[in-house]
């Protein structure tokens, strides 16, 4: 069909938040949307993109809406396959690679610069796995790091990230099965060799009641003092909601200079939590008041007065574990639903529904993530290799009490 069938785009002026609609047409302002990335190692990083309208030429500058910066574009390519055919421009109501853009990711809207707009993005789930991987040899590390940062940049449900405490490279995703094809890509595409543990759930914590914390920071360092005095109040907030950190203390008592850092103290306990080094989220962070000293206030004093004080509250305020909830869906044939559905119910999971099609049966549940691994393996033995299963993270959940105990005694005793 022509880009001319298509209706128009609705984005949004970054500056106003207004809708702004973007017509299909090549004399209207440049607006594409980047929806994946590929790290070539002949090319380097190629930026798929769908026009929806204007041109962009080879050459030319296009602004990206996002981090507000003006980007160059080098080559543009039509995909065939695995073919790659140069060409001048990218009209409206096509697609394309871009190659020699760099500060982009999947989900980015370029746009001509003096008529700015920000397209619907792409939401990306958390990862609810984590897996800590190893190069074979010392040689190799700096090797594996480039090559997850490059699965990274591709994979947006991917993250990596060095453990502070063990200096361990720390891969997320989505999944058991996600994690291992990030491994065997690393091996046969970067050509690394690579040693995993075992994947671990991402357990998130979470509080259940509103508490108070108060502390004095008052050292000496380095023959000088640093004081600060912190009071903060944290609450829960509905699942799903992420945190807010609010700082309505006065100025008189905690002063501007300061509450930057107030701020990342704040951030760093919410980061490690205080019952397993999990992240803290679904919280209201108050810091209503504190006090200053003329002379010995410092930035390191109101950062660590404002982490203790919220790890006071945190602990006061009836903190819980939160697990990955994960929506499960089996087409299973008709023999094998019993033993199906009790195999649910034993990974303290919820059956959904159960419809039928056909001579199978197609069910849906939520089970805990941690409950799922190995899951393939034992679908296939129930169900003599006829059942298939597709799941995708859901929401979290607050682990069953004498679990949460078990879970965090395995974590202090590592």
């Amino acid at each position: 069909p022509s880009p001319l069938d298509v209706p128009a785009i609705v984005g949004r002026r970054p500056k106003t938040s207004q809708e702004e609609e973007r017509h299909p047409g090549d004399y209207e302002p440049m607006t594409a949307l980047v929806f994946k990335i590929a790290v070539d190692p002949y090319v380097g990083k190629l930026v798929y993109v769908r026009v929806y309208s204007g041109v962009i030429k080879s050459g030319s500058h296009v602004y990206n809406s996002r981090t507000r910066k003006r980007e160059r574009v080098g080559k543009i390519v039509r995909l065939h396959a695995n073919q790659r055919e140069d060409i001048p421009a990218l009209y409206s109501g096509e697609i394309g690679g871009l190659l020699g853009i760099k500060g982009v990711t999947t989900g980015d809207t370029l746009c001509a610069e003096h008529r700015p707009v920000i397209l619907e993005t792409i939401h990306f789930p958390e990862p609810v796995v984590s897996m800590a991987v190893e190069p074979a040899s010392s040689a190799e590390r700096e090797s594996l790091q480039k090559a997850l940062e490059a699965i990274a940049e591709e994979d947006p449900t991917f993250r990596v990230a060095v453990d502070p405490e063990t200096g361990q490279l720390i891969a997320r995703g989505m999944g058991e099965l996600h994690l291992e094809v990030v491994k065997e890509r690393i091996q046969r595409e970067f050509k690394v060799r690579v040693r995993s543990g075992r994947p671990v759930v991402a357990y998130r914590e979470t509080v259940e009641k509103e508490a108070v914390g108060e502390y004095t920071f008052e050292r000496v360092i380095g023959g000088k003092g640093h004081f600060a005095a912190v009071s903060a109040r944290v609450s829960p907030r509905p699942r799903g909601a992420g945190n807010a950190v609010e700082l309505t203390a006065p100025a008189e008592e905690i002063p501007a200079e300061f509450r930057p850092e107030v701020r990342s103290g704040v951030e760093d306990v919410l980061t490690t939590g205080v019952l397993g080094n999990y992240p803290v989220v679904d919280v209201r962070v108050e810091v209503f008041a504190g006090k200053a000293h003329p002379a010995d206030s410092s930035d390191v004093a109101f950062r660590n007065a404002a982490a203790m004080a919220v790890r006071e509250a945190l602990a006061a305020a009836g903190p819980v574990l939160l697990e990955p909830i994960m929506d499960l869906e089996i087409i299973v044939p008709d023999e094998f639903i019993g033993e199906v559905l009790s195999d649910i119910v034993g990974r303290r999971g919820k059956v959904v529904s159960v419809d039928s099609k056909a001579d199978s049966k197609i069910v849906r549940a939520e089970v805990p993530l941690a409950e799922m691994f190995g899951y393939a393996t034992s679908l296939r033995s129930l169900t003599r290799g006829r059942a298939s299963y597709t799941m995708e993270p859901l929401r979290f959940e607050v682990v069953p009490g004498s679990l949460a105990e078990k879970i965090l005694g395995q974590v202090r005793s590592v």
